[in-house]
C-alpha cells in the first residue's frame, strides 16, 4: 500500500517517491489502480476519503460531467444517521463493482473485436486458401 502524507499546508507527500504530489497525481494512482492511503502527517488520521472527495469536486469544477447528481447527494445525506447506512454502504459498493465488472468485460470485448483492422476480402480469401492447402498436405 502506497503511503501519502498530507501536511497542514495541504501539500501531499508520496513516501515511495519522496516527492510532493498534486491531486492530479493522486487521481492517476486511482486510474492506475495503485492502492494507497492518505494520512495526516502529524496525527496519522486517515484522510483518504476526503482527498478522493476533493478530487471528484475538482473534476466537476473543471467541467467534467457529474456522476453524483444533486438528487443522489440529497438521498445519500438522508441516509446518514439512520440505521440503514451500515447496510447501504456495502450494497452501493457491490452494485457499483458489479457495474464496473460488466463495463470492463464489455470494453475488453470491444477492444478484442476492433484491435486488428478487418482484413480485406483478398487477404481473407488468401488466408483461407493457405489454411485449406496446409490441411491437405
Amino acid at each position: 500500500m502506497r503511503l501519502l502524507k498530507k501536511y497542514p499546508n495541504r501539500r501531499i507527500y508520496d513516501t515511495e517517491t519522496s516527492k510532493f504530489v498534486t491531486l492530479s497525481d493522486v487521481r492517476q494512482l486511482v486510474i492506475d489502480r495503485v492502492p494507497f492511503q492518505v494520512v495526516h502527517s502529524k496525527t496519522g488520521k486517515d484522510l483518504t476519503r476526503s482527498v478522493l472527495l476533493q478530487i471528484i469536486s475538482e473534476l466537476e469544477e473543471e467541467g467534467h460531467e457529474s456522476l453524483l447528481t444533486n438528487r443522489i447527494l440529497e438521498e445519500l445525506i438522508r441516509f446518514y444517521g439512520e440505521r440503514m447506512v451500515g447496510m447501504m454502504a456495502p450494497f452501493l459498493e457491490g452494485q457499483i463493482l458489479q457495474y464496473l465488472a460488466a463495463h470492463d468485460k464489455l470494453r475488453g470485448q470491444f477492444q478484442k473485436a476492433f484491435a486488428k483492422p478487418y482484413p480485406t476480402p483478398e487477404k481473407a480469401l488468401r488466408k483461407m486458401l493457405e489454411q485449406y492447402l496446409s490441411k491437405k498436405t
